[in-house]
C-alpha cells in the first residue's frame, strides 16, 4: 500500500488532512467533530514515517475511536486511548503486513530488517505482526 493510495483513501472519504508543527508526543491525530473527519499530521514527516503516520490514522478511523477526554490521566481515559491505539495498529498491520506475507517472509529466513524493507513498513510493524500472528504461526509449525 503506498502512500498516495493513503491520500487517495482519506480524499475519497472525506477526511480532511493538515499540517503543523504544534503536536506533543505525537506525530498524528484522528478526531471527529461535528461528524466531519480530521487527520492532523506533523508536517515534518515524510517517507516511510509519513506513510506508516497517515496509514494509522486512517485506521483509527476505519475501526472507529471510542471518545476520550483530551489529556485526562486517569485510568479509564488512559485504558480506552489504550484500547484504540492497539485496534488501530493492529487493523494497520494486519493491511500493511498480512499474515499470508508475513509467513512468506519467515520462511526465506528474512530478518526484522529485511521485512520492513521488503513490505515497505516500519520494522515496529514488523514485531507487532510478531505478537498478533503467533498463535497462527505456532499452530502452523507445530500443529497445536
Amino acid at each position: 500500500m503506498t502512500k498516495e493510495y493513503l491520500y487517495e483513501f482519506a480524499e475519497e472519504n472525506n477526511i480532511n488532512i493538515s499540517y503543523t508543527d504544534k503536536l506533543i508526543k505525537v506525530n498524528g491525530l484522528y478526531i471527529n467533530i461535528d461528524n466531519e473527519d480530521y487527520i492532523i499530521l506533523d508536517n515534518k514527516l515524510n517517507g516511510i514515517n509519513e506513510k506508516m503516520v497517515l496509514g494509522k490514522e486512517i485506521s483509527h478511523y476505519k475501526v472507529g475511536v471510542t471518545p476520550t477526554l483530551p489529556f485526562a490521566t486517569d485510568y479509564y481515559n488512559k485504558l480506552i486511548r489504550s484500547i484504540n491505539e492497539f485496534k488501530a495498529k493492529k487493523y494497520l498491520t494486519q493491511i500493511f503486513l498480512p499474515y499470508k506475507d508475513f509467513k512468506r517472509f519467515l520462511s526465506k529466513n528474512y530478518s526484522k530488517h529485511d521485512i520492513a524493507n521488503e513490505a515497505e513498513v516500519t520494522e515496529d510493524i514488523v514485531e507487532f505482526a510478531y505478537y498478533i500472528y503467533e498463535p497462527m504461526l505456532k499452530g502452523e509449525f507445530y500443529g497445536t
